[in-house]
């Protein structure tokens, strides 16, 4: 993005949205890197109508719901839509601010490197991207548009402030996504998904099933800190809560085989969600450059 581009708007915004524009194209340039393939996300496919079975017929096609109610056998057909309609979600809330002695980036700088970059392939073949960052509540939503000049707006949307204290609540932005967001497309989440308990986690399961019953291809970038994964700090400390106002002091050599198995289970019960409702569920840690989770998206093989 040239300085240009960037005339008008406030020099720290600016200075921000180059940078990622440029981690975003090192992170495409990465994962593609030596590939023949279409980085291409993948159209969606729309249903147009059913027509009686003739011989010949992929029996792939074959409806077996039309067969059971009618006892005559019926083929889907189905149209191809060769524009894709991409949804971002940013998870803005404070906890994603954190950045360890080993990251390579805080948690908010990768989630907005991963959507970017997506942001970019989409961009680049013509289709439309918008954006949702969201934490406590759902912020400004940016709607899908596919011109050229529409990744500085992206851009822009993916760098605002961290909002406050506040903690994240993705169930109320997927309600959002699912009242803006009506034609089939991409939806790609980015978050630590902290602070969500069991019956939230099975809310949210249930809304990420809704989106993929709609038609929506959905990918979960699931960002943690390695510090998130096996508290390798070899002295006592002082832990403070980024969203509110806990505060523990710790021995992690106290705790740590409980805490590993705790996380482990967690990252596991998130895994285990997005694959049940079909949504392409990826760990992005932060001391990995993020070519590699975006790789294991664009890859078509992965579907």
């Amino acid at each position: 993005m040239s300085d240009r581009d960037l005339r008008g708007i406030d020099p720290e915004l600016a200075r921000r949205t180059a940078s990622l524009a440029l981690a975003a194209r090192r992170a495409v340039e990465g994962a593609l890197g030596g590939e023949h393939r279409s980085p291409y996300l993948g159209a969606s496919v729309v249903f147009a109508e059913h027509r009686e079975y003739r011989p010949g017929d992929d029996l792939r096609a074959l409806d077996w719901r039309a067969y059971a109610r009618l006892d005559r056998h019926f083929v889907k057909r189905f149209e191809q839509e060769t524009n894709l309609r991409a949804l971002l979600l940013a998870d803005r809330s404070a906890s994603m601010s954190y950045r360890g002695a080993r990251a390579l980036c805080s948690k908010a700088e990768l989630a907005e490197t991963l959507l970017a970059a997506l942001a970019l392939v989409a961009l680049r073949q013509g289709d439309a991207v918008g954006v949702l960052p969201f934490a406590r509540e759902p912020g400004s939503y940016l709607p899908p548009r596919a011109r050229a000049d529409h990744m500085e707006g992206v851009l822009a949307a993916l760098t605002g402030d961290l909002r406050g204290a506040d903690a994240s609540d993705l169930g109320r932005a997927l309600a959002e996504v699912g009242d803006r967001f009506h034609r089939r497309g991409l939806v790609a989440l980015a978050s630590d998904l902290l602070d969500v308990d069991d019956a939230e986690g099975a809310a949210i399961g249930a809304a990420l099933a809704r989106l993929r019953a709609r038609g929506h291809d959905v990918v979960v970038f699931h960002v943690i800190d390695p510090d998130e994964i096996d508290l390798e700090l070899g002295v006592p400390a002082r832990f403070e809560a980024l969203e509110g106002d806990l505060c523990i002091e710790v021995d992690p050599a106290l705790v740590r085989a409980r805490y590993t198995e705790h996380v482990g289970a967690f990252l596991a019960g998130w895994r285990d969600r997005a694959a049940e409702v079909g949504a392409r569920y990826t760990l992005a840690r932060t001391d990995v450059p993020a070519e590699r989770a975006l790789g294991e998206v664009l890859d078509r093989r992965r579907r």
